[in-house]
């Protein structure tokens, strides 16, 4: 392992940027998922974060022991049912698909707030920029995630830690929902990023490796929402803290440090959306051409948009949390399975 600490930490920071995108970054799934909470809010950040390592970890271990890099493949290994392995992959297709949406509108949001534009030409010019991207196949620009989760992580701990020295005193009610809520955060959150945890597994040389790189991971997310959260959960209820939440707290301690954080935000949404939309397009594309898929796509999320960024995370993101979750628990059970099978074979 002392061998390897590069490799370790390049998974950790990996599969914490698959998790942070524009609606963890806007402070809208924190309030979502856990401020609604109160003071529980926390036991829900401390499941999520549990669930994601746990995941993560099945998945490397899985990847490194057969020394794949492909999700699609390992998919193909662990359920060799074709009907089963489709109902996992429709679970992962919708939730990358309420991700474009969800995305789509902060986008809209996004334009609202930091150049006054009405909310549907930024949705709408978004789905602009994704289309030129997707028709260009600039799958190249997929390969920033990594970094750009790692200038995000920088900037929400800064931004936090700013804010946190103007803090007022806070009340919050317990909520016994918040274990329910950590679970259906964390699963339309991590279904998703299998294939960045197979491709990332290429870094690590044993299993013990990915163990650790997954804890890693699971201990800087628990970090970064806690942090969020305790922000969020100050002013909560005191004040209208808006569709994007973390930039309307930035905005109040300055207008530099609101900028800063609003194109950070503006970075992440293009991103998330660019990584969500490929993801559903190769998905829709086994059954059309890629024009249509990415048609599709962009029509399909630019028409939900218009139900509001908070809303689509209340109601989109928290039905499919529980599907994903349940698709996660699968995949991870299947890869633990496989994986003390071939252990008893080799005894």
């Amino acid at each position: 392992m002392r061998g390897n600490i590069m490799g370790i930490l390049a998974v950790a920071l990996g599969c914490a940027a698959a998790v942070i995108g524009a609606g963890f970054a806007s402070g809208q799934e924190i309030v979502s998922f856990f401020v609604r909470q109160g003071r529980f809010g926390i036991i829900g950040i401390a499941v999520a974060c549990l669930f994601f390592s746990l995941f993560a970890c099945a998945v490397l271990r899985r990847c490194v022991g057969e020394g794949t890099v492909s999700f699609s493949a390992l998919l193909e290994s662990l359920v060799p049912n074709r009907t089963v392995r489709r109902t996992v992959e429709a679970a992962i297709l919708l939730c990358a698909m309420s991700t474009m949406c969800v995305m789509t509108s902060c986008a809209g949001e996004l334009g609202a707030q930091l150049y006054g534009l009405q909310v549907i030409i930024g949705a709408a010019a978004f789905s602009v920029v994704c289309g030129m991207v997707f028709l260009m196949e600039t799958r190249g620009m997929m390969g920033t995630n990594s970094l750009l989760g790692a200038v995000i992580v920088v900037g929400i701990v800064f931004s936090c830690l700013y804010i946190l020295r103007y803090r007022e005193h806070q009340t919050m009610a317990p909520q016994v929902r918040a274990v329910f809520s950590g679970v259906a955060y964390a699963g339309y959150n991590i279904v998703g990023t299998g294939a960045v945890l197979a491709g990332m597994s290429r870094f690590l040389k044993s299993k013990k490796d990915a163990a650790i790189a997954s804890a890693a991971a699971g201990l800087m997310l628990f970090i970064i929402i806690a942090l969020i959260w305790t922000v969020l959960s100050i002013y909560y209820g005191k004040i209208n803290l808006g569709d994007i939440p973390m930039l309307t707290m930035t905005f109040r301690q300055g207008r530099a440090l609101g900028v800063f954080y609003g194109v950070m935000l503006a970075a992440a949404v293009l991103t998330t959306g660019i990584s969500s939309g490929y993801a559903v397009i190769d998905m829709l594309s086994r059954r059309m051409n890629t024009k249509t898929a990415a048609a599709v796509t962009l029509f399909v999320s630019f028409c939900m948009s218009g139900a509001g960024f908070s809303t689509l995370i209340d109601t989109l993101y928290r039905a499919c949390g529980y599907v994903g979750a349940a698709a996660a628990v699968y995949i991870a059970v299947k890869c633990l399975v496989k994986t003390k099978n071939e252990e008893k074979q080799r005894k």
